[in-house]
């Protein structure tokens, strides 16, 4: 029997839920990073894939998809190609903005772009797999999903 905390209940009555999605772009066998603007709300200075939250709002096809491309471009000055593999999601919550989280992570291939710190970040870098443990990711489950993108391209043709 699943039961919940006062406070996950009240997030469920209030509706306070945010969406975000990050791009994990390939290029060469390698993964983008960016670093996080010190002056963030949340988990300044640390690295994570670009990204960002769903802000689009009425009908609209594919919000996931162009809101990922739109993040990653806005970012880092990368741009895309349209074939994008989910690769996890995940949820969590903050209780200092007394919000629940949904996140979802594509697997996106580099298409065009010099990688460059842009809106939010001070920092982008490739890196290969064995370079994962030098960076202080925004949290746990963000080195997961480079870990599970590094495997799922050693098990398929990307």
């Amino acid at each position: 029997m699943f039961s919940k905390t006062k406070t996950e209940n009240l997030k469920l009555e209030e509706g306070k839920y945010s969406v975000i999605v990050n791009g994990v772009v390939v290029k060469d066998g390698k993964i983008l990073l960016a670093q996080r603007s010190f002056k963030e709300k949340h988990d300044g200075g640390c690295w994570s894939p670009p990204g960002g939250k769903i802000e689009e709002t009425g009908p609209c096809w594919h919000i996931l998809e162009k809101t990922v491309k739109k993040e990653v471009f806005e970012e880092t000055g990368v741009e895309i190609e349209d074939k994008i593999h989910l690769l996890t999601n995940n949820t969590f919550s903050r209780e200092e903005d007394n919000f629940s989280t949904i996140s979802i992570v594509f697997l996106c291939k580099y298409k065009v772009g010099k990688a460059r710190p842009l809106e939010d970040t001070i920092a982008v870098k490739w890196i290969s797999e064995d370079e994962i443990d030098n960076f202080e990711f925004t949290h746990a489950n963000v080195k997961n999903y480079i870990v599970k993108a590094f495997k799922f391209l050693k098990n398929h043709q990307w």
